[in-house]
């Protein structure tokens, strides 16, 4: 097995349960395997999960400037990966976020939403199905503010599709497409 291969899994494994810096992602790997990876190698391994689509970026780390107040460069090591969330389970629980009294949990279950739904919007793009004059932001938006506007039981079932629809299970695709054609019919 390639030595990226292994690699690109110890970084999954590293960040499925937190969004690291690359710093640290580097840190931890170094320490648990003892093993000096090239920050070539380390580089390729994030760029490849990158354009896969199974990390994103989350975040930027300024702790990594070390109290320099006037900062004039961007560092690579600052930027904070996470994994992509394409279950239909956690998609799921990422909606059921949106609706918690912390401010904090809403914004970034917020944050990873709106990033699956651009991918959606990329894929229908891709396939020359949608045409989109408003943006992705603007659909999401809309999404979720007639989703808030439903009462309890329809509420509870649009957010059980629009999940189905934003994972990458079979037919998602298709319902993704019905929805938001649903949502921009309500306009």
């Amino acid at each position: 097995m390639p030595k990226n291969y292994n690699l690109r899994r110890q970084i999954m494994e590293v960040l499925e349960n937190d969004e690291l810096s690359k710093k640290k992602i580097l840190e931890v790997i170094r320490s648990k395997s003892g093993i000096g990876t090239s920050d070539k190698t380390f580089n390729e391994s994030l760029m490849v999960l990158l354009r896969e689509g199974q990390i994103y970026i989350a975040d930027y780390d300024f702790t990594i400037y070390d109290g320099v107040k006037r900062i004039q460069s961007l560092r690579p090591e600052g930027i904070v990966f996470g994994v992509s969330r394409m279950d239909f389970v956690e998609i799921e629980t990422i909606l059921k976020q949106m609706e918690s009294k912390d401010h904090e949990e809403v914004y970034r279950a917020s944050k990873n939403l709106k990033r699956i739904f651009r991918r959606k919007i990329e894929e229908l793009h891709t396939e020359g199905t949608l045409n989109n004059p408003n943006g992705a932001d603007s659909l999401f938006n809309q999404t979720i503010f007639y989703m808030n506007s439903l009462g309890e039981e329809q509420k509870r079932a649009l957010r059980n599709k629009l999940a189905w629809s934003l994972s990458n299970n079979k037919g998602s695709l298709e319902l993704f497409k019905s929805i938001v054609s649903f949502v921009e019919s309500q306009d």
